[in-house]
């Protein structure tokens, strides 16, 4: 008898035809429309985004806080304070720093957390793991959904690896970030003229 074959094994069945769909995703880091910059970040710990100037990141580390300013791909503010009496992991914030100095930042990450998975633009991030503990992150342009088979050929596979800190859209939806626990990419949607 072969109950416990992987031919009758739905879950296994489950997996595979899940993966064909990451599969028919480009395998491309950058999606059309999109740019990228890494910044190197050891302890990266918490990312986070904010509402008042949503293309400002506030990034925290065992080392402190530093902020991206994400239309720019510039390191703008940078400190050492590890202290940590600014950072609240219960309630998933942090006080920003420099220009960003007063304001309460929801933050992602080691803590938990989460930050926006779509835009106003239509775009999506899909968080997978069909060949677990690989991690794949899925961006879904313009509506389209990697679950639809005609649409996975318009999706891009970004993130392949074992490691995910966070990652998410800004509150504006022109960047959106995918982190571990030594680097970040800051990605920024192109300018149409």
């Amino acid at each position: 008898m072969k109950i416990f074959s992987k031919n009758n094994n739905p879950e296994h069945e489950n997996r595979l035809r899940l993966q064909k769909f990451v599969d028919n995703a480009k395998k491309s880091d950058i999606p059309t429309g999109w740019e990228k910059e890494t910044f190197a970040v050891g302890g990266l710990s918490e990312v986070g985004f904010s509402k008042n100037h949503p293309e400002l990141l506030l990034i925290v580390s065992s080392q402190g806080r530093g902020i991206v300013d994400c239309s720019k791909f510039e390191l703008t503010e940078r400190d050492n304070n590890a202290d940590f009496d600014w950072f609240n992991s219960y309630e998933l914030w942090s006080m920003g720093i420099g220009k960003l100095a007063n304001e309460k930042i929801t933050i992602s990450g080691l803590c938990g957390g989460g930050l926006p998975l779509l835009n106003q633009y239509g775009d999506g991030i899909q968080y997978m793991a069909t060949e677990w503990p690989i991690i794949d992150l899925i961006f879904e342009p313009n509506f389209k959904s990697i679950y639809k088979e005609d649409d996975g050929k318009d999706c891009f596979r970004i993130f392949h690896d074992y490691e995910l800190r966070a990652f998410g859209f800004s509150h504006n939806g022109d960047y959106f970030v995918t982190a571990t626990s030594s680097e970040i990419n800051v990605y920024r949607k192109e300018k149409t003229v």
